[in-house]
């Protein structure tokens, strides 16, 4: 990473925000946390560069960086990945929605279906035999037409796909990719308590002056837990539904909730219906407690819901979800959007996170919990992304988190009090519990530093060099208070 050295150390500057002190009432009116209008893109991977050269420069001499690094395990195997079994997702009446396949190095897709993103003249090239749209959007935010395109023949490998197109457009189509949450699964004797007020820790306003306006893609959140009842939560449902004789989604808010809707028309049940899909609340709500814990008084926290339940352990979510869901985000003008999530590397994501990160949008996302020796997974590997990673409150590497390059930060997820929606707090791990933390932070800094790479060195000078001197593959940078 490339440090650019500074010359002196730059001064904190409060946000100009308007703002009213938020009370228990749901009336009350409180002035929004105004977006950062100056946004460019970070330069974050001259940042690593200059990290990766300076500990080449420190270490001369030394045969393998591995062996400074405490309990990481040498000559890991081949990197591989491990999805669970597909299965199909039913509506409450029976019906199929979405049909997994196993496809690609193990990874999950739904059948037979592509994306395309684009313009709308390239329509032309995604019609002909054994081929046909199934649905065509705008997303005003990306400025760009996302297409669904289902296969009705028998080709359905990624060459044949491609070919099909001018070489132009080939790496503008992918898979409608399912991508998976990042947490253990909960066990009943980890319920602690109900939560009767806001539990507050005392790094929690310490850790920002200033309110902050933050996104997150994940399940559907509980915004009624008493931890989120200190800031400003609105969630729209990007849910896949089913498709079965009718569109599916008849206007561009999905015909399910509005960009502007109420959060707290909400229910605390942890399994609910969105178009006859169940869905769950535990992970999102978990998350958004945890990126409330680090966010002061009247902050705003925007979610896109894109996961439905695969089964009691399990959540899922399309690549079109995803997209639709980033498309909101980046309506609502966050600093940083926050991606408790993981799966493959596929080309339209790409496009999406880089073209986010053009406008001025951090994506910080949990790196995995497939091991060591997993195959790198995006989001958190695209070089756009900071990719956090989990570790106990001793510091000690989370011994399912991946490890790889793309490691940027470590902070506590293991074994961490979340919220549960049935507004109890419960213990949870993964490294989705982490990189919340990492997300607060680094909007934190960017609303005192008002500048993008300003605010990713202040997360590198606040980090703890936890494993080998400077960055590595296990801790990143350390890991963040």
């Amino acid at each position: 990473m490339k440090y650019t050295l500074i010359a002196g150390i730059l001064g904190l500057f409060a946000a100009s925000i308007s703002q009213a002190q938020l009370a228990g009432t749901l009336n009350q009116v409180v002035s929004p946390v105004r977006p950062i209008i100056d946004r460019t893109p970070s330069d974050l991977k001259a940042i690593r560069e200059e990290a990766r050269r300076r500990v080449q420069s420190t270490t001369e001499g030394i045969n393998s960086l591995s062996t400074l690094a405490s309990g990481v395990i040498a000559n890991l195997p081949a990197p591989q990945f491990k999805a669970p079994a597909a299965t199909t997702i039913l509506s409450t009446s029976g019906q199929p929605v979405v049909n997994e396949v196993t496809v690609e190095d193990g990874f999950l897709a739904v059948e037979k279906e592509w994306l395309f993103l684009g313009e709308e003249a390239d329509k032309v090239h995604l019609q002909g035999t054994n081929i046909e749209i199934q649905e065509a959007q705008f997303l005003p935010a990306l400025s760009k037409w996302l297409y669904n395109v289902k296969v009705t023949g028998n080709e359905d490998d990624v060459s044949h796909i491609r070919n099909r197109l001018p070489k132009s457009l080939q790496d503008q189509i992918g898979r409608n990719h399912i991508y998976l949450s990042q947490s253990e699964v909960s066990t009943k004797g980890s319920l602690l308590r109900h939560v009767d007020k806001i539990e507050v820790s005392t790094q929690q306003f310490e850790s920002c002056p200033t309110p902050l306006r933050i996104g997150m893609v994940d399940t559907h959140v509980t915004t009624t837990h008493p931890l989120l009842s200190h800031i400003i939560f609105t969630q729209a449902s990007f849910i896949v539904e089913q498709r079965e004789g009718q569109d599916p989604r008849p206007n561009q808010n999905n015909g399910l909730d509005s960009y502007a809707a109420d959060s707290k028309k909400q229910t605390s049940k942890a399994s609910e219906l969105a178009g006859g899909v169940a869905f769950s609340s535990d992970h999102g709500t978990a998350v958004a407690s945890l990126l409330a814990a680090s966010m002061p008084e009247s902050s705003q926290v925007f979610n896109a819901s894109v996961f439905y339940s695969r089964n009691s352990v399990s959540q899922g979510a399309t690549l079109m979800s995803l997209i639709e869901g980033l498309n909101y985000l980046a309506s609502q003008q966050v600093d940083a959007i926050n991606m408790s999530l993981a799966g493959p590397d596929n080309p339209v994501l790409a496009r999406v996170i880089n073209q986010l990160d053009e406008s001025g949008i951090q994506i910080i996302a949990a790196v995995g919990n497939e091991g060591p020796a997993s195959l790198p997974l995006y989001p958190a590997a695209y070089p756009e992304t900071l990719g956090i990673t989990a570790v106990d409150k001793s510091h000690a590497i989370y011994r399912w988190a991946n490890q790889g390059d793309y490691v940027d930060f470590a902070a506590v997820g293991v074994s961490v009090e979340a919220a549960h929606p049935d507004g109890k707090v419960i213990r949870q791990t993964g490294t989705s519990m982490a990189s919340p933390r990492a997300t607060a932070l680094y909007a934190c800094f960017l609303r005192t530093e008002l500048e993008r790479n300003a605010a990713l060195l202040k997360l590198q000078q606040l980090a703890l060099d936890t494993g080998p001197p400077g960055r590595d593959s296990v801790f990143g940078f350390g890991v963040l208070p």
